[in-house]
């Protein structure tokens, strides 16, 4: 399943953000709310592009009921019930109407025979077996979705229309952690008693038996699992202090019908041989302002956290502790009401600065996508294209230009339109003037290029990677940069400049014959100065013929390093460098900038798109480092992330020898 990393940052590149875009070809809005009643309309769910963290979604059920007419109190009938391919995305069918759509992740049971919303009602989850589980079941629903037509969509109580849907799902459990941090003395009215206790256990109370698929009140006769105990181990090296932190605690969606039985945290001690008990409820009235509740129910998909900070009397709620209730991470799944054409791009402005590599646009489409130039302008020696779809379904890819070898280099605005089926986009297209260096004295054509002597006597191409990884040395255009410029800057630095086309030294050359970058063919390349085309001659001849070379930027598609294929999961910091070294000498992990690099161009320029955890091992130095979302550079890992477990993505150079 293809999880795509999802940010403030916007590494989205994304489809996810492409659906938000407006397209031609979309159906009238509905005047009223009889029109087109009970017609068919696909509906096109993409759950590769979910973005979600490390909690893999294994499989994933869409249930969807129908009234197939305008009226929202009609009874709602069954109109598809499909397990989808995660791999794959998947059009199903539904009506112009008022629908039911249910998205169930990992499923509890089969609920292949789910027939109507009361069979879903009952389904319920035993809570003992799914609180250790590692693919926690994920679920959520939108009821009385008002479809009209495509991108005239009303979810419940909204007046105003949507374009898509976007589900994100939650987790049908909830987490604890709880933390220690504080002296053992116990203070009264802020005063020490000079008594220390000595913590011992806490154990959890009243934890039901089942949890809903469907969130349901809970009865306590329907019965409890025996209370979770856990030992309070001391990791703290002062004396008379008190540390520990549990970790992740997973609970059952509990919403209790009477709150005598809502969930309780019995911390135990000691102090002079008595024995101390303090009782924390565990629910939403921890934290009433984040969790807008004041009962207290432990509620999906929530994360429900503990600081203790001080002994304040001697039992019950006599603890100074600091509580958090807040959101856990959800899982995306676009859902799309198509229409006949939808056509969408991420930009509709391309710098094609290159002669040798493409600029990319992202789109989304529910048809092969085509793209027509102006009169006059043809795709060859102005212009180049290629169209790379994402898989066999062709419901998304990338469309590149790069610049054709017969331009001169002046400013020149393209302006073409894409086509999948109905829908059109224009894009505009800017090619940028051509900045030249100053002449060469006169050399061989494979040294102009910045290749090695064989290339003389092969057919290389505009740009020849193999051949550019051979080269001993670097010579011509591969070598050069302008005085005052970084060889490493990104814009005018090494490895931006190139060898000039036919037509650029036909353009600017005073000379009367310089190496041009076509070939004649494996032995021969063209030549071009004085205003003319002069011919071709063998590359090899290293006297009378000098050369320009031109900028000819790289593109972000060329990241300076390559990407391991996949996670592995649950490493711990002394291991993970290991599995780099496992993969060979040249691999290492990522220091902090590549991590953040990878955070924001996840799925493009050259990067994969399959990163499935919120966390991943880096390394600046010998000093390790955690990358998650909210700090993808590591520059914030703290000495409790580096004890934990986390994945490693192992990196390496893309130009090493």
């Amino acid at each position: 399943m293809r999880l795509k990393l999802v940010y403030i940052y916007s590494f989205v590149v994304t489809l996810l953000y492409l659906f938000t875009a407006c397209t031609d070809g979309i159906e009238a809005s509905s005047d009223s709310n009889d029109q087109g009643e009970g017609k068919e309309i696909p509906v096109s769910i993409m759950p590769k592009l979910v973005a979600g963290d490390e909690n893999e979604v294994l499989q994933l059920r869409v249930i969807i009921f129908s009234t197939r007419t305008s009226n929202p109190y009609g009874p709602k009938v069954l109109v598809s019930n499909r397990l989808i391919d995660i791999n794959e995305d998947y059009v199903a069918i539904t009506y112009i109407g008022y629908n039911d759509i249910y998205v169930i992740g990992n499923e509890p049971v089969d609920l292949s025979g789910i027939n109507s919303p009361e069979d879903l009602k009952s389904i319920r989850m035993n809570t003992e077996s799914s609180l250790g589980a590692s693919k926690f079941v994920f679920f959520r629903q939108l009821l009385n979705v008002n479809v009209r037509s495509k991108n005239e969509i009303y979810q419940e109580g909204a007046s105003v229309p949507v374009s898509k849907l976007e589900i994100k799902l939650q987790r049908v459990i909830a987490k604890l952690s709880v933390k220690f941090d504080l002296s053992t003395e116990i203070y009264e009215n802020g005063n020490p008693t000079g008594e220390y206790v000595n913590l011992e256990s806490m154990e959890l109370l009243n934890i039901p038996k089942y949890s809903y698929l469907i969130p349901g009140k809970y009865k306590i006769e329907e019965g409890g699992l025996d209370n979770r105990v856990f030992s309070l181990e001391n990791s703290s090296t002062e004396l008379n202090h008190f540390t520990w932190s549990s970790g992740d605690i997973y609970l059952p969606e509990y919403l209790p019908m009477d709150e005598i039985y809502r969930m309780v945290l019995r911390i135990k001690g000691t102090s002079r041989g008595i024995t101390r008990i303090y009782t924390l409820p565990i629910g939403d009235a921890m934290n009433s302002i984040d969790s807008h509740s004041t009962e207290w129910n432990i509620t999906r998909n929530r994360h429900y956290s503990l600081n203790i900070k001080a002994i304040t009397g001697y039992g019950e709620e006599s603890l100074e502790m600091k509580s958090s209730v807040s959101g856990w991470s959800e899982i995306n799944v676009p859902i799309e009401i198509m229409g006949a054409g939808f056509l969408a791009v991420n930009k509709k402005t391309v710098e094609v600065k290159s002669l040798r590599f493409f600029s990319y646009v992202r789109f989304a489409c529910n048809d092969l996508v085509e793209a027509k130039l102006p009169d006059g302008v043809t795709f060859g020696n102005q212009l180049q294209m290629t169209i790379e779809y994402d898989d066999a379904n062709k419901k998304s890819g990338r469309i590149g230009f790069r610049r054709g070898n017969w331009n001169t280099g002046s400013d020149i605005m393209y302006v073409t339109t894409l086509k999948s089926g109905t829908a059109s986009v224009k894009l505009n297209l800017h090619l940028y003037k051509t900045e030249f260096s100053h002449m060469f004295l006169p050399t061989t054509w494979a040294e102009a290029m910045g290749y090695p002597e064989e290339a003389n006597r092969a057919y290389a191409g505009m740009y020849n990677d193999e051949l550019y990884q051979k080269a001993e040395r670097e010579t011509g255009c591969r070598a050069y940069y302008p005085e005052g410029v970084s060889p490493d800057d990104m814009i005018k630095g090494k490895g931006c400049w190139r060898l000039a086309t036919i037509r650029e030294n036909w353009a600017i050359s005073v000379v009367p014959a310089a190496w041009s970058i076509e070939e004649y063919g494996d032995g021969q390349a063209y030549l071009g100065g004085s205003g003319q085309y002069i011919g071709n001659a063998l590359k090899s001849t290293n006297s009378y013929i000098s050369y320009y070379c031109v900028l000819d930027v790289r593109p972000p598609e060329l990241s300076d390093f390559v990407v391991s294929d996949e996670d592995i999961t649950g490493i711990m910091r002394d291991d993970a460098s290991k599995i780099c070294s496992s993969l060979g000498s040249e691999w290492r992990l990522p220091t902090g900038i590549e991590m953040n690099y990878v955070f924001l161009n996840a799925g493009t320029n050259g990067l994969p798109n399959n990163f499935f955890s919120d966390s991943y091992w880096g390394k600046n130095g010998d000093t390790f480092i955690v990358a998650t979302m909210g700090d993808p550079d590591g520059s914030e890992t703290t000495d409790e992330l580096r004890n934990q477990k986390h994945t490693v993505r192992c990196v390496k150079s893309r130009y090493s020898n």
